[in-house]
């Protein structure tokens, strides 16, 4: 005798009223556990150390950004700005020297990516959020290199703050050498680098600015450190493989707040007005740290 044929269809129902379809249907969706990034031990290193020392809100900085976002302004990073001129617009540099706390920077670039701008943020290889000098060796931190990705992912440009004096006088580093080998590390993550800005340490302001390393600005060929003589401007910007020096391209106006401090007598609200001020054809370079920025309360 014949088995009798069951259709597909049957099939079906009866896993329905059986409620096998239900159950199915409200399988629980996996949760994926959230990783750290790899440089989570770092930010909460460099946080407890550098948090404290900021003096301007956000709010303040929202505020800046909000005046640049008028009509007659044009906000570029550096390596943009110095190819670009235009006499109906105010063209405005936005620079960023990273000395101690590189996870504000993340922050800061949050802000400016709300409004559409991009900036130009110097890494400082001899901070401690880089990594840890020794004589004649460097030690990179832990997750550096996706900190820096990060940063670039925001559409930052990036650039290296330059501080070759302290490498060469503290650690005894070939500054040519030195630079070459964190222009590697940084181009080995997919980044360009094009510009360098001068870092004011503290052998800097004993001896020469950074910038004379470069033979484009060196105004003698040794620097004095407690009675020692070093070796400046031996080779050019372009032999240390930069483009361009921030303290050297074309603007008429620079405002900064170095120091935690504005370069105008009348601070925020100064810098503010002058820039209401400012008239089509200016070219401006605005310097800020975002080491000093991310006060909590007013």
């Amino acid at each position: 005798m014949k088995r009798p044929q069951i259709s597909a269809a049957l099939i079906i129902l009866v896993l329905i009223l059986s409620g096998c379809e239900k159950q199915f249907i409200q399988q629980p969706v996996p949760v994926y556990p959230t990783h750290e990034p790899p440089y989570a031990d770092l930010e909460k290193q460099i946080r407890e150390k550098y948090d404290y020392r900021a003096v301007f809100t956000w709010d303040q900085y929202y505020e800046l950004l909000t005046e640049l976002s008028k009509d007659k302004y044009i906000v570029l990073p550096l390596d943009e700005m110095r190819k670009t001129y235009n006499d109906s617009k105010v063209v405005i540099g936005l620079r960023h020297d990273i000395d101690m706390n590189p996870f504000k920077a993340l922050e800061m670039a949050d802000i400016e990516k709300d409004f559409g701008f991009l900036a130009t943020y110097f890494i400082l290889p001899t901070a401690d959020y880089y990594g840890y000098l020794y004589k004649t060796g460097l030690t990179r931190c832990k997750g550096l290199d996706s900190l820096i990705a990060d940063l670039h992912d925001y559409g930052a440009e990036i650039g290296i703050h330059n501080d070759m004096l302290t490498a060469m006088i503290d650690y005894g580093f070939d500054p040519l050498i030195f630079n070459k080998n964190e222009l590697a590390f940084i181009k080995s993550l997919g980044i360009r680098v094009s510009g360098t800005a001068s870092h004011g340490s503290p052998i800097a302001k004993k001896t020469v600015p950074n910038y004379q390393i470069f033979s484009d600005f060196a105004k003698s060929d040794s620097v004095l450190y407690e009675g020692k003589k070093y070796p400046i401007g031996k080779n050019s910007l372009k032999e240390f493989g930069f483009e361009y020096e921030a303290y050297f391209l074309n603007f008429n106006y620079y405002y900064s707040e170095s120091g935690g401090k504005w370069n105008d007598d009348k601070g925020f609200s100064g810098i503010l007005s002058d820039l209401e001020k400012s008239s089509p054809g200016d070219r401006i370079q605005i310097l800020t740290h975002p080491d000093w920025w991310g006060r909590k309360n007013n």
